[in-house]
């Protein structure tokens, strides 16, 4: 046997004649004989070189093609074929292969393989494995190189098209679904750039090969399969695999060239005759009569091409969905490849001899391939798209925000008028209080003059409405006065009641309505935190309560983002008023203020040590502070928009960041400098966080995706798709095996990481969730909501165990010491709360 990595020279035949121009590359395979044949072991078929005879003893003709395969393995074919489609494809040309021949020929085999062994792989996985080592090998070379790789998989099942993919990020795997599933897409036509597109068609970014074998493998599960004569598993339908390849370079340089190009792998179904195929079933004969119907059109299309007597010549290429897809091969911009493969049995002499001719006729075709650059006016056209898209959502979220304006200007002009009826009722307590004074500091007069002229005074006890009492002038009776000390104390008394039960119903209006009921000053410039007269109690499970332990005021504007120290006996926050601010726990007393960004600051966290703090900002920047002095240390610079989250590895030696840009970076926390930059995202990136070994990342986007990361490596391990709104957080459980995400569809999932498929859903917040996270060492989580509270969740059972209410505006985050729950929000607070056991 030849060595695998080298071409044979006998029996894979090479056309010399035909110098390599624009124009239909033609190669037949022969199939070795099978069961297919019924013990037929004649030949009808000889190879000599890149010729085939076909002769059954009273007819014979011989044709002469591109390349013939006769007894060659599969990685023989993949050297001929596969890496001139591959270097094609980075050349920038479209390429496109499509397998035809009877059923049972071998097409499937050689496109596709044998599952699960190496040796029998076939063309598709062997590109699509040396496409990934090869873009490495590119971006290695040229760091400023981006390359991009997105799937879509269809068949064409009785001319109806079909996605094999649409069930990708149900959460199920394809196994749970069978081609009845399938729904029914509509192909339209672009008559701009006169070419057809499936509408609705999903498309997948894939970063590893894993990732696209196992697209293939679901995709090939999903395809319509049936057992006829010819066949154990016959295709009952034609398959579309594309591999959609762009490399552009970042930062962009006239001298370098942004290209696009696309690699089609199509595997027809076989043509069949009912006589050998044994079809019974009406199912299976409709099936064939749509095949061969397709095939039939397909064959006319190529003839007309073919066919140069007359240059006004007719291709019927709409009169089939299947050649409307493949309009590209009949003269399009696409370099195309014919592989026939057929059987050298003396029983199957008219199929093969029917495919040979049809080979033989494609080699005429004449294309009109050419370079696919991505040039100034595509990017001109696709900037005024995203503008336009742009100034879409931003006239939606103008919307929204006026909206939602409206909804506040409501409830401010609510508690307005709570308040000034509190002032008024205030107001005659305080009236009721000065005339009760009045009429003691009287009677006190009163009682004074009395006992000066030697009246009469009442004493507790006294049988009479007087008492005698001796003096100069023998024994007299006094006048009795009611004693009013007591009834002072007692109004007194009654008065002040009342006061402290009105401050109390205005603090639960409005906290920020009557700071100097609840205590607050400033002494030294620095805020002394309020604290709640009432900490309140959990009432059972899925009750509301208030469990506040402390609120914290010092921030002038909204608070984004907290956090815990490693000790839990400090605290930092993030506003939008610039700053970070470092409190004490206990004290609720503010201990640093941290200023220089230039924006707002939305991401905060301690180092693993508690030495330091990281924070990321709008300003498209992160910086590192000493946590002790307040200084800044480091800022961090490589962004291309704003910074939205930023997180420590648990060693403290790295710092995750997420962007508007779409990216993800690794840093390098000791010297600033950027390690790895990881794309795959298709919009900006909300929130990164390390698993606990610190070997993954996991990014949360508006893409409504998750995404897991080797890092180390920069390959993109899974993608979680199940969020129908932007995904906002994410992070794992303690022992890595799930991951927990929140929403803007006022949802949370948990997630297995081995499957990517949804463990739990829970619903109860009836807003978008900005946050959640585990506690209890995985076995409570805590969300922050949109709806102005805090939930405390079960995760085994996914209940509600306790609401927490207290914020007044968004909860844009929450974290967790022991039984501290910490929690910011849009109202400028942070408040502590006892998170029960």
């Amino acid at each position: 046997m030849a060595d695998a990595d080298a071409v044979p020279d006998v029996k894979v035949g090479k056309n010399e004649e035909l110098a390599p121009e624009h124009r239909v590359r033609v190669a037949v395979r022969l199939r070795p004989f099978n069961k297919a044949d019924k013990g037929d072991t004649n030949v009808c078929l000889n190879v000599e070189g890149n010729r085939i005879t076909a002769d059954n003893g009273q007819k014979s003709s011989s044709f002469t093609y591109d390349y013939v395969f006769h007894e060659t393995t599969q990685q023989q074919v993949y050297q001929v074929i596969g890496e001139t489609m591959l270097q094609d494809a980075f050349g920038g040309y479209n390429s496109t292969i499509f397998a035809y021949g009877q059923t049972g020929s071998g097409k499937t085999y050689s496109m596709l393989g044998a599952e699960n062994n190496p040796e029998h792989e076939g063309l598709l996985p062997r590109i699509c494995k040396e496409m990934f080592d090869l873009s490495q090998e590119l971006m290695s070379e040229d760091p400023t190189l981006l390359i991009k790789i997105q799937v879509s998989f269809v068949e064409v099942y009785n001319e109806k098209i079909r996605d094999l993919l649409q069930f990708e990020g149900s959460g199920q795997p394809a196994t749970a679904y069978t081609s009845e599933d399938l729904k029914d897409l509509k192909l339209k036509e672009d008559k701009k750039h006169k070419s057809f597109f499936v509408d609705g068609l999903s498309m997948h970014t894939v970063m590893n090969y894993a990732r696209i074998k196992r697209l293939i493998e679901d995709g090939t599960v999903l395809r319509t399969k049936a057992e006829t004569g010819m066949n154990d598993i016959s295709s009952r339908s034609h398959s579309v695999f594309t591999i959609f390849l762009s490399q552009t370079h970042e930062p962009a340089n006239p001298a370098d060239r942004d290209r696009a190009s696309r690699i089609c792998i199509v595997d027809l179904a076989g043509s069949e005759r009912q006589s050998k195929t044994d079809l019974i079933d009406a199912k299976r004969q409709k099936e064939a009569e749509r095949i061969n119907m397709s095939l039939l059109i397909l064959g006319r299309c190529l003839n007309s091409c073919s066919d140069q007597s007359s240059s006004n010549k007719h291709i019927p290429i709409r009169e089939s969905v299947l050649t409307k897809m493949l309009s590209d091969i009949f003269g399009g911009n696409a370099k195309t490849l014919m592989f026939a493969a057929v059987s050298p049995s003396m029983a199957n002499f008219g199929e093969s001899l029917s495919t040979l001719q049809y080979a033989y006729n494609a080699k005429k075709i004449k294309h009109k391939a050419k370079v696919n650059n991505l040039g100034k006016a595509i990017e001109i056209k696709e900037l005024k798209e995203q503008v336009k898209a742009l100034g879409k959502t931003l006239i939606e979220e103008l919307e929204k925000a006026a909206h939602q304006k409206e909804l506040l200007d409501k409830e401010i002009q609510a508690l307005n008028d709570e308040k000034e009826l509190i002032a008024s009722a205030l107001k005659s307590c305080q009236e009721e209080n000065d005339l009760l004074k009045e009429q003691v500091a009287e009677l006190k007069r009163l009682n004074k003059e009395g006992v000066a002229s030697g009246a009469f005074v009442r004493r507790e006890g006294s049988e009479d409405r007087g008492e005698r009492v001796s003096g100069d002038r023998g024994t007299e009776r006094r006048p009795y006065v009611e004693d009013s000390d007591d009834d002072e104390n007692d109004k007194e008394k009654k008065l002040a009641e009342v006061h402290a039960e009105l401050t109390r119903k205005l603090h639960l209006i409005n906290p920020t309505l009557n700071s100097h009921s609840m205590h607050s000053h400033r002494e030294g410039g620095v805020d002394t935190a309020r604290t709640s007269d009432t900490t309140g109690s959990t009432m059972g499970s899925g009750t509301t309560a208030s469990n506040e332990i402390r609120s914290y005021i010092g921030h002038g504007a909204a608070v984004y983002c907290c956090s815990f120290s490693p000790t839990g006996e400090r605290m930092v926050s993030a506003s939008r008023d610039r700053t970070l601010k470092i409190w004490s726990v206990k004290s609720g007393n503010e201990i640093l203020t941290m200023k220089g960004h230039h924006g707002f600051v939305l991401s905060c966290c301690f180092s693993p040590s508690g030495n330091d703090v990281v924070s990321a900002s709008d300003d498209k920047t992160l910086k590192i502070w000493d946590a002790r002095t307040g200084k800044k240390v480091l800022t961090l610079k490589g962004h291309n928009d704003k910074v939205y989250c930023c997180a420590y590895s648990p060693r403290g030696t790295e710092i995750a960041s997420a962007s508007c840009d779409k990216t993800v970076r690794i840093w390098n926390a000791e010297l600033g400098k950027k390690i790895i930059t990881l794309r795959g995202h298709t919009s900006a990136v909300f929130c990164v966080n390390f698993s606990h070994d610190g070997t993954k990342v996991v990014s949360a986007s508006d893409d409504k995706t998750l995404r897991v990361w080797d890092w180390q490596q920069s390959t993109e391990l899974n993608t979680f798709q199940g969020h129908t709104g932007t995904v906002w957080s994410c992070e794992f459980n303690p022992e890595d095996t799930l991951i927990l995400s929140a929403s803007m569809d006022g949802t949370i999932k948990l997630w297995d990481v081995a499957t990517s498929f949804s463990v739990r859903t829970f619903r109860g917040h009836s807003a978008p969730v900005h946050h959640a996270l585990f506690a209890k060492n995985g076995t409570k989580i805590i969300s922050a909501s949109r709806d102005r509270t805090l939930r405390v969740w079960d995760t085994e059972s996914g209940k509600v165990v306790t609401t927490l209410v207290g914020h007044t505006n968004t909860v844009y985050r929450c974290c967790v010491y022991n039984n501290l729950i910490l929690s910011c929000s849009s109202d400028d607070i942070l408040k502590v709360w006892n998170l029960k056991a």
